[in-house]
Formats: structure tokens, C-alpha cells, sequence
């Protein structure tokens, strides 16, 4: 954990691991929701959809719960240095952390609308979709690990790789929905359903890097957010 009893006051300690605690357990419900809703659009589980959008509301309500959890010790304590960080980007990875959900949700009510029209999904774009949902739940699953350890070292490995891969697979599904829709595939309503999932698992991948450069902010201290 981030922090070791090296406060005067131990109850500020438990205090910020209980918070600490508390983000990964939301990160872990994101994360699922992700997974469910990827696989309800996949296969065309209506009550799997519906099971996403309804699960959202836990995910609100957490994201309120903690917010208030961070007012509260930032009130009492009156942290300082690393630790003012430390709430701050905590507070902050869980707003990002609310959006994944919202992203979630998003993909699940996008299969709905399909399902609703009686559409099918072609087997290329469920291909292609599982591809995209790999590497953004990999991605997504690192920056959980690199923010539950705090590795630095790590998030700025992640920060400067050269390729991002989830904008690489995110391309190749479009091309590969463009072709399928010049030959005549899914109707034009199913086609702007299926891009706009698409777009919500990559805007994941991008709640997934903020977590990442909040490890940098409070290890280092350094804002590295429109950098280039």
C-alpha cells in the first residue's frame, strides 16, 4: 500500500488505505461492466444488456460515496505534499472511473437498440469488436495494477510507448466496417450503433491512461497531462 504508518496520526493512515481500497474495488466493477457489456453485444443478450444499464447506478452511487469520502478527509486533515496528490488524483482516477462505466452502458443500450430493430451483428464486426475489447481490457487492467502499486516506473514505460496499440485495432475496426458497409452489409442504423461501441471501448482505453498519468502526479509531482 502507499502509504506505511508514517503519520503522526494512525487513523490517517488507515483512512487513506480504506480509500485507496475502495477506488480498486470500483476499478474491479468498471471493469466488469466492460467485460458484460462487450459480451451482451457479442452475442445479442438482451438481459445481459439491461443487467449493464442497470449496474450503472452502483457505479454512480460509489463514485458519490467516494467523492464525499475525499471531501471529508481532505476537511479533517488537511493533508499536504504527496498526500494532497494522493486524494486529489484519487478523487479524480474515480470520476474516470464513473465515465468508464457510462462507456459501459453505452455499448450494452447500443446493443439494445440493435436487438430492438431485430438486426444481427456480422461476424466480422463481432471479430473485430473482441479484438478492440482485448487490448482495451489489457490496457485497462494494467493501469489498475500500476495505480494499486503506484508504480512510476511503469506508468512512464506506458506513457512513452511509441505505438498505442488500442488506436492502431480501433482504426482497423473502422476500415474494416467501411468495407463490409460498401458490400452491402448491416443497415446504415446498425452500422452508426456498432462505430459509436466501438468509440465507447476506446474512450476506456483513454480513462485508462488518465489513471496511469495520475501515478506520475503523485509519486513526482508532475502534471504531465497535454504533453506532448
Amino acid at each position: 500500500m502507499f502509504t506505511n504508518s508514517r503519520h503522526t496520526v494512525r487513523r490517517f493512515d488507515a483512512e487513506i488505505n480504506n480509500l485507496v481500497e475502495q477506488v480498486q474495488e470500483m476499478g474491479r466493477a468498471a471493469g466488469q461492466q466492460v467485460e458484460q457489456a462487450v459480451a451482451a453485444f457479442m452475442t445479442g443478450d438482451v438481459d445481459l444488456a439491461q443487467a449493464v444499464v442497470a449496474g450503472d447506478d452502483l457505479l454512480n452511487r460509489r463514485d458519490l460515496d467516494i467523492d464525499k469520502a475525499c471531501v471529508r478527509l481532505l476537511a479533517r486533515r488537511q493533508p499536504v505534499s504527496t498526500d494532497m496528490r494522493l486524494v486529489m488524483s484519487l478523487n479524480k482516477a474515480v470520476a474516470d472511473l464513473e465515465r468508464i462505466g457510462d462507456e459501459a452502458k453505452s455499448i450494452a443500450e447500443k446493443s439494445l437498440a440493435i436487438q430492438a430493430r431485430g438486426g444481427t451483428i456480422h461476424r466480422g464486426i463481432i471479430h473485430d469488436l473482441e479484438n478492440l475489447a482485448q487490448v482495451v481490457t489489457t490496457r485497462f487492467l494494467v493501469a489498475q495494477e500500476t495505480l494499486a502499486q503506484f508504480d512510476v516506473e511503469q506508468a512512464w514505460r506506458l506513457v512513452r510507448q511509441e505505438k498505442n496499440r488500442v488506436d492502431e485495432v480501433f482504426q482497423d475496426c473502422l476500415r474494416s466496417l467501411s468495407v463490409l458497409s460498401l458490400e452491402g452489409g448491416p443497415m446504415v442504423a446498425t452500422i452508426i450503433d456498432v462505430v459509436l461501441a466501438f468509440k465507447a471501448l476506446k474512450r476506456v482505453a483513454d480513462h485508462a491512461d488518465n489513471l496511469i498519468e495520475y501515478v506520475i502526479y503523485v509519486v513526482e509531482g508532475r502534471d504531465i497531462r497535454h504533453t506532448s
